[in-house]
């Protein structure tokens, strides 16, 4: 049974989207899961190949406005992080084949990695509460943070939260 996540992209347009953090402490049980997912444009991505770098997942819909919001400044992200240690991610829900993806992402001008997983592999990371969600797992593969929804402040937290663990290790 193919799920929607329609509402949870219109509740946010209502007006709840307020970048809830969650901390570690809160769930230190959760860990990067193992996967291995197609991206759109052709490549793999294995979590075995993440084993020491900092991962952020970003878990949006095209059909998301809030998190279509939030490209050009994960592009600046990206751009700023790819080659420290640091791998981005963000996994396409409820938004169609790998193709549409791609296109989506073309006429986005998304730079990052992008994949389009199904609904098995995207249950492999939990319980998604609303669209955007972002997670940041540290180095050891513990989950650090959650952001969930968006706000202005939620970038330059993202930053603190990566720049504190790079300095850690």
């Amino acid at each position: 049974m193919r799920r929607s996540l329609m509402g949870i992209c219109w509740v946010m347009l209502a007006g709840v989207a307020c970048a809830l953090t969650s901390e570690a402490d809160s769930d230190t049980h959760r860990s990067l899961p193992e996967f291995k997912l197609k991206l759109v444009d052709g490549r793999v991505v294995n979590s075995k190949d993440l084993a020491g770098k900092i991962t952020v997942i970003d878990f949006w819909g095209t059909w998301c406005a809030p998190c279509l919001q939030e490209i050009p400044e994960y592009n600046a992200f990206y751009r700023e992080y790819k080659g420290r240690g640091v791998y981005f991610l963000a996994l396409a829900a409820d938004s169609g084949t790998d193709k549409e993806v791609r296109d989506a992402a073309k006429k986005l001008k998304i730079e990052y990695p992008v994949a389009a997983p199904s609904w098995e592999e995207l249950d492999l990371f939990g319980n998604i509460e609303a669209f955007p969600t972002t997670m940041i797992f540290n180095a050891g593969g513990k989950l650090e943070k959650s952001f969930i929804g968006s706000s202005p402040g939620k970038q330059s937290a993202l930053r603190e939260v990566v720049n504190r663990l790079m300095a850690g290790r």
